[in-house]
């Protein structure tokens, strides 16, 4: 026997062709000689219907649900990925990284005031921060330190909490020994972007952040002035629990030198730049804008060609030697407070910025015991920053 339409061989009790699914004439006389098997064929089918239906509202109820727990819990939903991002990372690496940006850069944005500078910097940071480790005491020793010395964001991120309370304790003690300082600092942030791997930790005066390629007359531009950590020293805690004297040899750094007080001596190349801003009459250069932008300028140039710190050194020199009745030239000077304050540039000059920022870690490690030379400098910084 074989189908009408399309002539395929079919057994004598098909109802339908198996190939084609042409109705045979058996099949006709079972579906329209008796009504009940019509209705039986079509309840199938429509059970068919029913079970694809539920199919389709379990689908979109699935997406549905993805979308809620996504807007309930925000970005925390995609933490095992990072934390997997995170180890994979470590594992050819072979020491962790932060996963911090501080390298970026945003353009074409209307910024009209200072507290619209630091909300934009805020948010820089806090659209990653759900990429750290989740730790409230950590977390309150950022808005402790953001609050208390008038930085607007800092970023400990992954950072263990033995480690951010060190830091903490670090920031805390050279504020209270220079507290004219606050108002010109806008991130502390532990990272891997923008610092050479073999720095500890960097201070940045000047950072172009937002509408650095957008006409001054059009949008204001935004700068911040920073201090990185390199998240190398301050996430491996093999590393950073060694002397730091076994890293960079013996005394390079002032005696007592940890990897924490590292940043006592960035801070102390951030006040020299803040005596440097109070010789502009400004308290920060966050904010530039067609008014400021020439000066702002001035004082990068300044900054950059080391005229500034130089200057407080010689003054310090002149002072210690009327003051001791010595005949110290500047190198001797330099020697006296640590190695790297003798350090020198590729033209063979010292440093006039790192005897400073020294001098800084000497005096925050030893108070009124550090190094006659280191006083001399303090002295000068605080008569500055009056």
């Amino acid at each position: 026997m074989e189908c009408t339409k399309c002539r395929a061989e079919i057994e004598n009790d098909d109802n339908f062709c198996p190939k084609c699914g042409h109705c045979t004439t058996v099949g006709y006389a079972f579906f329209y000689k008796d009504k009940e098997n019509i209705k039986t064929i079509y309840g199938e089918d429509i059970k068919l219907h029913n079970r694809l239906g539920v199919m389709f509202a379990l689908m979109v109820f699935g997406v549905f649900l993805f979308f809620a727990m996504g807007y309930i819990r925000g970005n925390a939903l995609f933490k095992p990925y990072i934390y997997l991002k995170k180890q994979i990372s470590s594992y050819f690496k072979g020491y962790e990284t932060s996963i911090i940006k501080a390298n970026n850069i945003y353009n074409a944005i209307q910024i009209s005031t200072l507290d619209d500078a630091y909300d934009i910097i805020r948010s820089d940071f806090e659209q990653q921060k759900w990429q750290c480790n989740s730790n409230i005491e950590i977390y309150r020793l950022e808005k402790s330190i953001e609050e208390n010395f008038e930085i607007p964001s800092v970023c400990l991120c992954d950072m263990s909490l033995e480690q951010s309370q060190k830091i903490y304790n670090v920031i805390s003690r050279i504020y209270s020994l220079f507290p004219n300082i606050k108002g010109s600092l806008t991130n502390i942030t532990i990272t891997s972007d923008n610092i050479s791997p073999s720095s500890i930790a960097y201070f940045q005066p000047i950072y172009q952040f937002v509408n650095i390629n957008s006409d001054i007359e059009n949008y204001n531009k935004v700068n911040k002035t920073q201090i990185l950590l390199n998240s190398y020293y301050f996430l491996n805690n093999e590393l950073s629990n060694e002397a730091i004297s076994n890293i960079v040899g013996d005394n390079w750094y002032v005696k007592d030198a940890t990897w924490e007080s590292i940043i006592a001596h960035e801070i102390g190349h951030y006040i020299s730049f803040v005596t440097l801003l109070r010789d502009y009459n400004l308290n920060n250069v966050t904010l530039v804008t067609p008014d400021n932008e020439s000066i702002i300028n001035d004082v990068l140039n300044v900054s950059n060609s080391g005229e500034h710190s130089l200057k407080i050194v010689s003054d310090a020199l002149h002072n210690y030697n009327i003051r001791h009745n010595q005949n110290f030239d500047m190198t001797t000077f330099a020697t006296s407070i640590s190695k790297y304050a003798n350090a020198r540039n590729e033209n063979g000059e010292l440093i006039a910025d790192e005897i400073i920022a020294e001098a800084v870690h000497d005096y925050f490690l030893h108070g009124k015991l550090a190094s006659k030379v280191s006083l001399e400098i303090i002295d000068v910084l605080n008569s500055k920053l009056r």
